[in-house]
Formats: structure tokens, C-alpha cells, sequence
């Protein structure tokens, strides 16, 4: 068995790979000690290098990662810090074992036997049910997760986001006042949340359950923000997911802070795509987001009147889950 250890390993079967990119000598001089066997490379970015092998008998995925950024060095180590966290306090969903990291760089996983739930996006096809009920039953696990260590930290500054969108036109007036109206409305409360749910990261087992992976965003979020985004990525092809996740929503009485997640999580979509290169795919993820940002926005509307309208002791009554 392979422990967690400090120590920087590099596998001989990617020692050429490795010298090509031109990392520190150290990395390549230290390949040798781990022994990763039938190294094969996955996929490689400019981001990261994901490679399989097997490490003492045992199937294992190494994480490398190759941008230099501060942002994604500060993302990598916090995903290396919710490993370690995981190993003390295993969480109520199936994630990778951590198996060996240096801390900075590198993560050695332990390889999950699932498909992922999709490699696109945004799934051109129709989800069934015995995907999307894993999936949702995963997230929701893991969003009434309460670890003893209470290490999980926020991950958005809601009023700042909101502020930084409105400035920069993505949001109107009217808009801004309706998210600042909810989240000034009182303590909707914070659940652990995955951060970056794509149907990639959400591995489906032969068993019929459900596994997570990459947990470089995982902290608190306002309630439902996982199933924001969901409802953004998979309703887009499976429509019957939304309604499942609507009623969710309902039935745990976080309609609010759904709300405000719906409408952020499908402005940075749109954020993100009119930043990409004119496609066609693009032009219809385009329009299909514009299209559901449009309804997103009446939901949020229809949500501040309501805080206006309700009594303080039914705001606080929802606010603990209360229908």
C-alpha cells in the first residue's frame, strides 16, 4: 500500500513526457520510486496532464498539474486539501482515495470503475432516469454532508459576484435588486456543494450508483447551487431533469437561494460562451441560454416579490426548511 507522503515521485513510464515539458529536473530525477506500471496517457491540456497505470497491483489515476498560474496552483492545492480531508472524514459519496500527493502538483487517485455521465458540457442526448437519479441522489448527499472539522470555506462572495455581473452588463437594475433583495432577506444558510458538477466529473458505477470527481470548487455555496447547475448543463437536453430538480427544490424549501444560484450559474454560461470563438455551437448554446436565462430571471423576480410579501416568521420558517 501506498502512502501519502510529501515526497515529489515521477513514473518512469512518463519520464520522457515529463522532461519534454521541460519541469524541473527533480520531478524526472525522483521517477523511479514510485513504480507506476502501464502508464498510458488519458488526456492532456494546458492545464493538466491525466494519466492511468496501475501502482502496487492497484489501478490508480495520476493528476499533473502543468499551468503555472496562480489561480489554478491555488485551485490545485485546494483539491489536494479536500482529498486529505476526505481520507480523515470519508464523505457520505463515492470520490477517488487519495493515494500519494506531493502537495503542490501532483495527485495520485485511486481509478473508480464508471463511465462518465457524459464527456460533453452540455449532453446533445436524452438522459435517463437511472442516470439522472444516481447523479442527483450524489449531490444531495453530499450537500447535507456536515464534517465534524467544518474545513469547507466559501467558495462565492454572492454580493460581489452580483456587483462584478451588474457592472459589467449582465445584469440589469432590476436584476441586481431582486439578487441583493434575497440575499439581504437573512440567513438562507450554506450547504457543501461540488462546485463544478459537469456530467464529466459525475461518474456512473456499474453497480447503479453514482461517483464524484475533480473537487477543485468544492466549499459552501447557498443552498442548491449544485442543482443550479444541473438544471443549467443537463436540462438543457434532458428537460424532465428540471422538473425533478424543481420539485426538489420545493419540497426542501430553498426556493430563494435556488433562485439567485439559477440565475448566476447561467450568467457566467453566458459569460463563458460569448468569450469562445464564433461556432455554431456556439450560436446555439447561445441562443438555448438566453432562452433559459430569460425564464431563470422571471423565477428570480417572482422569489423577491415574495420576500417582500412574506412575514418574518415565515421567511425565517423556510429559511430552516419549512414549506
Amino acid at each position: 500500500m501506498v502512502k501519502p507522503s510529501g515526497r515529489l515521485p515521477v513514473w518512469p513510464a512518463l519520464r520522457i513526457i515529463l522532461l519534454s515539458d521541460d519541469l524541473d529536473p527533480e520531478l524526472a530525477a525522483i521517477a523511479a520510486q514510485l513504480g507506476l506500471r502501464d502508464a498510458t496517457v488519458l488526456r492532456r491540456s494546458g492545464k493538466t496532464l491525466l494519466s492511468a497505470g496501475e501502482l502496487a497491483g492497484r489501478p490508480v489515476v495520476v493528476k499533473l498539474l502543468l499551468d503555472g498560474s496562480d489561480f489554478w496552483q491555488a485551485r490545485w492545492r485546494h483539491e489536494i486539501d479536500v482529498y486529505r480531508l476526505f481520507a480523515q472524514e470519508p464523505p457520505p459519496v463515492r470520490a477517488p482515495a487519495l493515494i500519494h500527493t506531493d502537495g503542490r502538483r501532483l495527485l495520485v487517485l485511486e481509478r473508480i470503475d464508471g463511465q462518465p455521465m457524459d464527456t460533453e458540457r452540455y449532453p446533445a442526448r436524452r438522459l435517463a432516469t437511472a442516470e439522472i437519479e444516481p447523479c442527483l441522489a450524489a449531490i444531495r448527499a453530499l450537500g447535507a454532508w456536515r464534517p465534524e472539522s467544518g474545513r469547507f470555506a466559501p467558495v462565492w462572495d454572492y454580493p460581489d459576484r452580483v456587483s462584478r455581473y451588474h457592472a459589467a452588463g449582465d445584469l440589469t437594475d432590476a436584476d441586481r435588486d431582486a439578487l441583493l433583495r434575497i440575499l439581504a432577506a437573512g440567513d438562507h444558510g450554506v450547504e457543501i456543494g461540488h462546485g463544478d458538477p459537469l456530467p464529466s466529473n459525475v461518474l456512473l458505477t456499474g453497480d447503479g450508483g453514482c461517483a464524484l470527481i475533480d473537487f477543485e470548487f468544492t466549499g459552501t455555496f447557498l443552498p442548491g447551487f449544485d442543482l443550479a447547475m444541473l438544471h443549467t448543463l443537463l436540462g438543457a437536453g434532458s428537460p424532465a431533469i428540471r422538473t425533478r430538480i424543481d420539485q426538489l427544490v420545493a419540497d426542501t424549501g430553498i426556493e430563494l437561494p435556488f433562485a439567485v444560484n439559477l440565475v448566476l450559474v447561467l450568467t457566467r454560461e453566458l459569460r463563458i460562451h460569448r468569450e469562445l470563438t464564433e461556432t455554431s455551437i456556439r450560436t446555439r448554446r447561445l441562443a438555448l441560454l438566453a432562452t433559459t436565462w430569460g425564464r431563470a430571471s422571471e423565477r428570480l423576480q417572482a422569489a423577491a416579490r415574495d420576500v417582500r410579501t412574506l412575514d418574518p416568521v415565515t421567511v425565517s420558517w423556510r429559511r430552516l426548511g419549512g414549506r
